[in-house]
């Protein structure tokens, strides 16, 4: 959803086409003259040109960027960038520091020159080649292109999956990509490929790979199979690894408090309270969301669990990748940022109870991370990205005043109160983008700010690495700060008065968290340090006392990035992409006078194109008919405004249906409208006796009835959150009828086919065949924030209540009532549902009765089950104006995920369901009783033939079920649910019965 109008401007320079709403000119034409370096430099290995200019959509911060119309779906909070396909549009937001703005915007381009290489090389590739291409291989090259084969992040990935033997062949990173990751270990990849054949075989590798696979693209480039690559690859890490000068058994420093076995996987943002007895971190432990758990310091024992999305509706989500947060200075107050109503706000909590003590948005920042309490207990600091910028901010929580602290371009990042309230330590790029660094890497130093004075002091150490996560020590004479100054990610400390620099930890992997820039060491005020180790593809939060570290003093103006260098050390081959990032700065830029500003053009494209195949039939005695259809969706450049066109046939001319529809999705509200012809056919088949020209005979006729459905509608949803919304919608509607009957001779086999008038076709059936207008228009208040599973949701909530009104031709009102609750307890969701629909008014009995037995209602009494049609209970009793169910379940994840399922399976997906069904479907005369049997209400003649069975009317009672079934996910494509049902009102089965559900768990 949008929170806010976003109105673009656009620059245009020699290849790119810019969309922003910054007011910062500055940021803006950095960004567009940036653009234009990252393509020289890309261009140089793809070996080619855009001959027309590629869009640029920029947002100032995530959570605007989250809310972007140009791509369908939800954008995470880890999503750095997304480049769609069809229009090669490159949509990023301005990140917090601008180093990572600089290398999303050369990843993403990467995406736009792969698309546009496969959609305008020629005609041996075309779009749908990238589905041969491996997602290592796609972001890989994304990462090595705009990063190279020097990262210290990366490496240590590769260092882990080398350290616990699980360096994995290219067939394993195909298939397990939860396992390995395909930016790390892509980037990986092609930097071997780069290293040791050179990078003038990287695109020749891709298109082989875009045309034949993998495999096969392999063959043809390398002229040896891809396990010999991978065990090449493989191989090549070993030796590289096995000779750092490094001891790979030293155990971390400290206990391990968090991790797998009382926690989840990603044990990360960890926080020490003042008084070193709790602490604050976010984790994946409950599987479907992260949420902030509270835990004892001493014992890792989790206490409770702080905050939850789930339950707080105030979180869209947690700022976890990269932020942590504060315990108040007596350690009784947690305060951390998150992600609430379109922007960063700040949430403080009780630690006792984790009540919610104040939620606060700061001001026109609409984005801001890492928070530190200072020690006066009223003031909060933080680092918050404003109009391109990030700045150091205070915030006073009693008088609700916002300071800020810094205000220029350099990146400010991860303040640190000293525990006397007159400094602060922070990460800051400052010192790298002063200097007359050629490299594309912009790293971060360590400053202190004084508060009274505002000066700012640069801590002289390790200049050209990253120096991140700085904190005093609990006396302010020293500085933990996390380095990469060795290739490696260790903890240092700096003395201020001898300005000494000593190593205190020696990890083969490292101290990090989720990104090389996520927070992963906290300090209390007693000399206790926390801190996040990576180790198996996994983070354990370690507990340890100042005094436990062994330092080693080291050189602080000494920087070897040796071990930051992704295997082989060596360049065998032409080296094109790593020469040019390391004279990134060297590089020509544009002009001001070659970035111009033009006006927006919406250049409406296609989006999406899909069709559902084609099928001809001729010779039956229905004669010809064909079956086919073709969808798509076109949009402007920014996606405000999205065109959708459907045309299908599904038989003869008349069977022609199409619709036409429009949605505005600029600003909060989202508004369309549509047009549409859709025909619909139903049919049956009986025996007459008549004369067809050879006098009376059987005869076999089948009446193939079309309903024809003229439609104009608008519509329209206010939403108040993203699990809340208004709705409101009007329409106009004609239905008319055209009845065939296609007949044939029971014993000679000739037939014909008449079109029956729609006088006679309501003598034959009964009601009326008139065409028909009317008009209706519908309000509803809609809520979902249900967690789905494999394949139905397993927590959280659904709910419709609305009405109708229709008017015209008929008028009656319609009801909607639906409400569902899941309540998961650890392995089980205990899900129910009460739903109901209902006409009511003067026409309510006009239209078809509504059905109750459709199994997406409840299961065993779908209409093409019953025996016969007989009974005090039978197929009539589950058809009426009104219908109302119950639906309870016991849902168990069966075979899927391993944390999820209770058996492991990474090809069947299934939920193994206990379920008892409600319903009951009544009209308005009807008499309606709670009763295992219905009795007898009235016995009348049969009007049209004495002679026949009399007409009873029996009371309407609940149809009950129970049963069990089993819900498979067929790769996401769609869900099947075969059950076997008990049935307690049918007599005409002796058991249960058999059925199958085409439908996701409700």
């Amino acid at each position: 959803m949008r929170y806010k109008t976003l109105d673009f401007s656009v620059y245009e320079t020699p290849h790119f086409n810019l969309h922003y709403y910054l007011e910062n000119d500055t940021l803006v034409r950095w960004l567009a003259k940036e653009s234009e370096v990252w393509y020289e430099l890309h261009q140089q290995v793809f070996r080619d040109t855009f001959i027309r200019k590629n869009p640029i959509i920029l947002y100032a911060n995530h959570p605007e960027f989250q809310q972007t119309t140009t791509v369908q779906g939800e954008i995470g909070v880890g999503t750095g960038g997304v480049t769609e396909a069809f229009k090669t549009r490159v949509v990023m937001p301005v990140m917090q520091i601008n180093q990572q703005t600089r290398h999303v915007l050369g990843h993403e381009l990467v995406h736009a020159f792969q698309y546009r290489v496969l959609m305008e090389g020629g005609d041996s590739t075309r779009l749908e080649n990238i589905g041969n291409i491996p997602l290592w291989m796609v972001e890989g090259m994304a990462e090595y292109f705009s990063i190279g084969k020097k990262d210290a992040f990366t490496a240590m990935w590769m260092r882990d999956a080398y350290l616990n033997n699980d360096i994995p062949s290219l067939r394993q990173m195909t298939e397990n990509m939860n396992r390995y990751f395909p930016y790390r270990y892509g980037q990986a990849f092609w930097s071997y490929i780069g290293a040791t054949y050179g990078d003038t075989v990287i695109m020749p590798l891709f298109k082989a790979t875009a045309m034949y696979g993998y495999e096969m693209g392999i063959r043809r480039v390398f002229g040896y199979d891809s396990q010999t690559l991978s065990n090449l690859w493989r191989n090549s890490m070993i030796n590289a690894y096995r000779s750092l000068p490094v001891d790979t058994a030293v155990k971390p420093v400290g206990r391990s408090i968090i991790n797998t076995g009382n926690s989840g996987r990603m044990n990360v943002s960890p926080a020490i309270s003042p008084d070193g007895k709790h602490i604050a971190f976010l984790s994946e432990k409950n599987l479907f969301s992260i949420d902030l758990f509270l835990a004892d310091a001493e014992t890792g024992e989790n206490i409770r669990k702080l905050s939850s999305k789930l339950t707080n509706e105030d979180i869209d989500e947690y700022s976890f990748i990269e932020s942590s947060g504060a315990f108040s200075p007596d350690s009784r107050k947690f305060a951390f940022s998150v992600f609430s109503r379109g922007k960063s706000k700040l949430m403080v909590v009780d630690v006792e109870d984790g009540k919610q003590l104040l939620l606060e948005a700061m001001g026109d920042i609409s984005e801001f991370a890492n928070i530190a309490w200072s020690p006066d207990g009223e003031t909060v600091a933080f680092s918050g990205l404003q109009n391109g910028y990030s700045d150091i901010y205070l915030y006073n929580i009693r008088t609700k005043a916002l300071t800020q602290l810094t205000n220029d371009r350099y990146s400010d990042y991860q303040p640190a109160f000293s525990h006397d309230g007159k400094y602060i330590v922070f990460s800051t790029d400052r010192v790298s983008l002063q200097s007359d660094s050629k490299s594309v890497d912009i790293p971060m130093n360590i400053a202190i700010i004084d508060l009274d004075t505002r000066a700012i002091t640069n801590i002289n150490v390790f200049q050209g690495a990253n120096n991140l996560n700085p904190q005093f020590s609990a006396d302010n004479s020293q500085v933990y700060f996390l380095s990469n100054s060795d290739g490696f990610r260790n903890m240092y400390r700096y003395t201020l008065a001898e300005e000494k620099v000593e190593r205190l930890t020696q990890y083969f992997t490292g101290i990090s968290g989720i990104t090389e820039y996520s927070p992963a060491l906290s300090l209390s005020a007693k000399g206790d340090v926390l801190y996040s180790y990576f180790r198996d593809n996994g983070y354990s939060l370690y507990y340890a006392r100042e005094s436990e570290f062994t330092p080693v003093e080291v050189d602080p103006y000494v920087v070897n990035f040796d071990a930051a260098l992704l295997p082989p050390p060596e360049n065998l081959g032409v080296d094109v992409v790593n020469a040019n990032l390391s004279n990134f700065n060297l590089f020509q830029r544009i002009g001001d006078n070659q970035i111009a500003s033009v006006p927006y053009k919406p250049n409406f494209k296609l989006d999406y194109l899909a069709n559902s195949g084609m099928g001809l039939a001729v010779g039956s005695r229905y004669g010809a008919g064909i079956a086919s259809g073709i969808q798509g969706m076109f949009s402007d450049i920014l996606g405000h405004n999205q065109i959708f066109a459907a045309l299908s046939i599904n038989g003869e001319i008349y069977d022609f249906g199409g619709q036409v529809a429009y949605i505005n999705q600029k600003s909060r509200i989202n508004w369309g409208g549509a047009v549409s012809h859709i025909p619909y056919m139903s049919g049956f088949s009986m025996y007459d006796i008549r004369d067809v020209g050879n006098g009376d005979e059987p005869i076999l006729d089948t009446y193939i009835i079309r309903t024809f459905q003229q439609q104009a509608e608008a519509f329209g949803a206010y939403p108040f959150s993203r699990n809340h919304r208004f709705e409101l919608g009007g329409a106009i509607a004609r239905y008319s009828y055209r009845v065939d009957r296609w007949w044939q001779s029971y014993y000679y086999g000739y037939g014909g086919r008449d079109k029956i008038e729609n006088d006679e076709a309501g003598q034959l059936f009964g009601g009326s065949f008139n065409a028909f207008t009317i008009q209706q228009v519908n309000t509803s208040f809609v809520g979902d924030n249900a967690v789905f599973g494999i394949a139905a949701p397993l927590q959280g909530y659904r709910y419709r209540v609305g009405a109708e009104q229709y008017f015209g031709d008929y008028n009656f009102t319609a009801y909607t009532f639906d409400v569902r609750k899941y309540n998961r307890y650890q392995p089980v969701t205990v899900a129910a549902r009460l739903y109901t629909y209902m006409r009511a008014g003067k026409h309510e009995n006009a239209l078809y009765p509504l059905f109750l037995g459709y199994p997406h209602l409840i299961r065993g009494y779908e209409s093409s089950s019953f025996r016969n049609s007989t009974g005090s209970f039978n197929f009539n009793s589950l058809m009426g104006t009104r219908i109302a169910v119950f639906n309870f379940e016991l849902r168990l994840p069966f075979t899927g995920p391993e944390k999820l399922a209770v058996i492991r399976s990474g090809m069947l997906f299934s939920d193994l369901n206990l379920f008892f069904d409600a319903g009951l479907a009544w009209n308005s005369d009807s008499k309606v009783a709670f009763r295992s049997t219905p009795r007898l209400i009235d016995s009348q003649v049969n009007p049209t033939d004495p002679s026949l069975p009399a007409i009873e009317t029996y009371e309407r009672i609940p149809a009950l079920s129970a049963g069990v079934s089993l819900r498979v996910n067929l790769f996401g494509a769609m869900v099947l649910e075969p059950y076997y049902a008990f049935p307690f009102q049918r007599t005409d089965v002796q058991f249960g019965t058999f059925g199958l559900n085409f439908a996701p768990g409700w």
